[in-house]
């Protein structure tokens, strides 16, 4: 059953406030270093910003959507990608926090951004219909079998996009070559899926 309170799990409430906590502590241990305290204040704040954006967001969403209604059917699917997508972006930021404190890598953050890639890809064919979650596409969206094959199809390429992301980050020598690479399987991706739904939309 739908519960209309508990749009994001606890768990990512936990990481958000965790975070909080987390960032509060590394902030006072580098408010210390002159001239150093806007960028430090910058980046401490910045993405648990972003995580409470995404959690109240997840909230709302669903409540617009035009295709509501489909949401008893894969609520627990929704509230996964929520909070995954908080956690995830949770571990990026301690990376960041470590990196701050020279005591991790920002590799770390490609190999956090993979795992959230493999996490969500691997329950997208459980998505059903909606306008804000998923591969909405005019062929997706007009199509419930160009729906569910193209989810699925998504899914898979998902899991081995994120494997990719994984190793570019651990291969390539630069951050901003990381970047690149990251956003360029991204969007070979979302071609390909894209592409794909409207052949079998026209299939169908």
């Amino acid at each position: 059953m739908m519960n209309k309170k508990r749009a994001m799990p606890w768990w990512g409430w936990f990481s958000w406030i965790l975070v909080i906590v987390l960032g509060c502590l590394t902030y006072l241990h580098l408010a210390g270093q002159a001239n150093q305290r806007s960028p430090h204040l910058l980046a401490v704040a910045y993405e648990p910003a972003i995580m409470l954006i995404i959690i109240l967001l997840w909230h709302v969403l669903w409540k617009i959507d035009p295709k509501r209604r489909n949401y008893a059917s894969f609520w627990q699917t929704y509230r996964y990608i929520g909070g995954v997508i908080v956690v995830c972006i949770g571990l990026i930021y301690l990376t960041v926090l470590g990196h701050l404190l020279h005591v991790a890598s920002m590799r770390l953050a490609p190999t956090a951004f993979g795992i959230m890639f493999m996490l969500i890809a691997n329950v997208l064919p459980r998505l059903q219909p909606n306008w804000w979650v998923g591969f909405r596409t005019p062929w997706t969206l007009s199509n419930r079998k160009s729906w569910i094959r193209t989810h699925r199809l998504g899914g898979q390429l998902g899991v081995l996009m994120g494997i990719l992301i994984i190793i570019i980050g651990w291969v390539l020598p630069t951050t901003v070559m990381m970047t690149m690479a990251v956003i360029l399987t991204i969007l070979l991706w979302v071609l390909i899926v894209g592409i794909a739904s409207y052949f079998y939309a026209k299939k169908e």
